[in-house]
C-alpha cells in the first residue's frame, strides 16, 4: 500500500530506540521529529503539526498514559493517530492505551515491513478522516451562506432530515420604514449597497443574542429565538436584540442613506422544520405566532413607535419594568384585541 509521506513525532526516552525508528521512517520517505519524554512531546504537539505519533509508554516526567490523556482532552489533538511502542511484557499497558484512544501498537523489536504497514494504515485512515472533516466543514460553510449556522450544523448532523416540530418560539419581525419610497428615490445599485451594509449591522446583535434569521423578505427579516436551539431566555434576548438594533441605526447611514426599522415581537407555538417538495426544501417556521409578529410590526406605523412587543412575550420577561403598555389594540385577522407594549427608553 502506497501512502503519502507523513510527519511523525517519535516519543521515547531511549536514544537508541528513537534512532532505530527514525532511521526506518526516513528510509520510507517520512519526516521525523524526536521527543525524549511526554512533556517535550506535548510541547511539540501544541507548537507544530504532525500526522502521527509513535509513543513509548514508560517514560520519566510524563509517561505515555498522560500524553494520551491530554491529547484526547484537546480539541485539536484528539484525532491525531497514536501508535504505542511497547515491549512484550507491557501488553496490559498496551491494552490500556488502546482503550484510551491509541490507534495501534508496535513491539520495540519491530519488523521493518510490519512498521511500514502499521504506519501506512494509520496515515491512510488519517488522510480519509481529514478529507471527511474538510468536506463537512465546506458543507457547513456553504450552507451557512444560505441558512443560519446553527441550522446548517443540524442539517449536516441529521443528514438533511429536520422533521417539522411543534415548538414555542419568540418571533422578531423587522421591516425598514418607508423602504419602497427610499428605493424609488435612489439608483438600484445604491439600493443593493444599502442593504448589503444594513443587514450585517442589524444581524450582528441578533446572532449575538441567539436569534436565527430564518427568512429575508426583501428588506424585512423573520427572526426566531429558541428555534432551532433552545434558550430559556429567548423572550428577553429578543427584546434586547431589538433595542440594540435601534441603537445601531442611530446616527448611522447605509450607502449614504439613514434608515429606521420597525420591529414586532411575539411569542407562541410554531411549526419549525424542513418544508418543501422533492429536492427543493427550506428550513422555516409557520404558525399564528409568526403572523401576529408581522401584524404587530405593522402597528408601529399607527402608534408612532419603532418596537412593539406582545403580552405573551412580556409575560416571559423577568423584569417587566423595561416595557410599558400601549393598551389593547386590534390585530388584523383577529377577533379579539391584544395588549401590546413598547420598551421604556
Amino acid at each position: 500500500m502506497r501512502v503519502e509521506p507523513g510527519r511523525v513525532l517519535i516519543v521515547d526516552d531511549n536514544r537508541m530506540n528513537r534512532m532505530k525508528l527514525s532511521h526506518s521512517l526516513v528510509q520510507q520517505g517520512h519526516a521525523t521529529v524526536e521527543a525524549v519524554n511526554g512533556r517535550e512531546a506535548l510541547e511539540l504537539l501544541r507548537a507544530e503539526t504532525f500526522d502521527l505519533v509513535l509513543l513509548d509508554i514508560l517514560m520519566p516526567e510524563v509517561d505515555g498514559f498522560q500524553v494520551l490523556r491530554e491529547m484526547k482532552d484537546d480539541r485539536v489533538l484528539r484525532d491525531l493517530p497514536v501508535i504505542v511502542i511497547s515491549a512484550m511484557d507491557e501488553m496490559d499497558s498496551v491494552v490500556r492505551c488502546i482503550e484510551m484512544g491509541a490507534e495501534d501498537h508496535l513491539p520495540k523489536d519491530f519488523d521493518p515491513v510490519l512498521l511500514n504497514a502499521r504506519i501506512g494504515a494509520c496515515l491512510e485512515k488519517k488522510r480519509l478522516r481529514d478529507e471527511v472533516t474538510e468536506q463537512l466543514k465546506f458543507i457547513r460553510e456553504i450552507f451557512g451562506k444560505y441558512v443560519p449556522e446553527s441550522v446548517a450544523k443540524q442539517i449536516v448532523a441529521s443528514k438533511g432530515m429536520l422533521e417539522p416540530k411543534l415548538l414555542k418560539a419568540t418571533i422578531l419581525f423587522t421591516d425598514i420604514e418607508n423602504f419602497t419610497t427610499t428605493a424609488e428615490s435612489i439608483p438600484p445599485k445604491q439600493v443593493v449597497q444599502m442593504l448589503s451594509e444594513y443587514f450585517p449591522a442589524v444581524i450582528e446583535p441578533i446572532t449575538r443574542h441567539g436569534g436565527v434569521v430564518n427568512q429575508f423578505q426583501g428588506d424585512a427579516m423573520l427572526v426566531t429565538f429558541n428555534v432551532p436551539i433552545e434558550d430559556p431566555q429567548h423572550a428577553e434576548k429578543a427584546v434586547k436584540a431589538a433595542l440594540e438594533i435601534q441603537e445601531v441605526l442611530k446616527g448611522q447611514t447605509f450607502a449614504g442613506v439613514e434608515l429606521r426599522t420597525r420591529i414586532g415581537i411575539n411569542t407562541g407555538d410554531v411549526i419549525a422544520g424542513n418544508v418543501g417538495a422533492g429536492d427543493r426544501i427550506n428550513y422555516t417556521v409557520y404558525g399564528d405566532a409568526v403572523n401576529v409578529a408581522s401584524r404587530i410590526e405593522q402597528l408601529n406605523k399607527e402608534l408612532g413607535t419603532l418596537v412593539l412587543i406582545s403580552e405573551s412575550t412580556v409575560d416571559l420577561l423577568r423584569d417587566k419594568n423595561v416595557v410599558e403598555s400601549m393598551g389593547d389594540v386590534s390585530i388584523r385577522g383577529k377577533n379579539k384585541t391584544m395588549r401590546v407594549f413598547k420598551p421604556r427608553i
